[in-house]
């Protein structure tokens, strides 16, 4: 089957793109679903990074989009301009991270790698003194608890990997094959619904945003045992991974040097 490389999209269109689904994800929580798609054009938006002369160019794409999102996600305070340019220049790093692995590792690390990398920069916010005032990829679905009552197994964060990971096939949908593929459509539409009913079946409400947040600044009263002990079970993960695929790119770096 022929294949549509996602270098061929105008960087600027996907730009345009992913704006446009992200700011209106995070304007209209009472209708999350378009969080599901926006970071896609970004997964496209690094492969122009992987084959530029000149990748940071496209990291300065990457960066302007998520500054953007994160600010109307803050509904546009200018007090936390600071915070939100901080915020991207780090979610940013997940995709210099990924260019940099690819390059030295090859191309079978795959796209997940961003996801590993963006969950581990999560994991960091909640190490940082203003992680109350941080916004979280899974905070755009706050409005929807009912949707996440098994976060009480994998942290509050195991959201952020839910939307990344229905992003990842998107952008496998959209921006990477030709002609349409049915199956990764119908993956795509499996991995929104699946854990929706799956949760719906749950009877324990999941770990929500304060319950995590005072996990990790040790005021844990208003925590049962169970989420005490779990944590954020898949970004900590997430985390421990980014660090051994750095660690395995940059040994790898020093050998071709030598």
């Amino acid at each position: 089957m022929a294949k549509r490389n996602s270098g061929t999209w105008n960087p600027w269109v996907l730009v345009a793109l992913s704006l446009a689904l992200l700011v209106a994800g995070w304007l209209m929580r009472s209708f999350p679903i378009l969080i599901f798609v926006g970071i896609a054009p970004l997964f496209a938006l690094s492969d122009h990074a992987n084959t530029s002369k000149n990748p940071w160019n496209r990291f300065e794409l990457i960066l302007l989009t998520l500054a953007v999102a994160l600010f109307a996600a803050n509904l546009f305070d200018f007090y936390l301009l600071v915070l939100v340019l901080t915020q991207a220049i780090l979610l940013t790093l997940t995709f210099v991270g990924y260019s940099f692995a690819f390059q030295n590792l090859g191309s079978r690390l795959g796209k997940f790698t961003i996801i590993f990398f963006w969950l581990g920069v999560e994991y960091l916010f909640l190490a940082l003194p203003w992680k109350e005032q941080t916004i979280f990829l899974a905070d755009a679905l706050r409005l929807y608890p009912g949707w996440t009552n098994w976060t009480q197994y994998i942290g509050y964060l195991g959201i952020s990997l839910w939307i990344l990971v229905v992003n990842l096939v998107f952008y496998l949908l959209f921006f990477q094959t030709k002609p349409f593929r049915m199956y990764l459509f119908i993956l795509a539409i499996g991995l929104i619904i699946l854990p929706l009913l799956l949760s719906y079946q749950m009877d324990t409400p999941g770990v929500n945003r304060i319950q995590m947040i005072s996990l990790y600044t040790h005021e844990s009263n208003i925590l049962d045992a169970q989420n005490l002990r779990q944590g954020e079970v898949a970004a900590k993960t997430s985390a421990w991974v980014s660090v051994l695929v750095v660690l395995l790119s940059f040994v790898n770096y020093q050998t071709q040097r030598k």
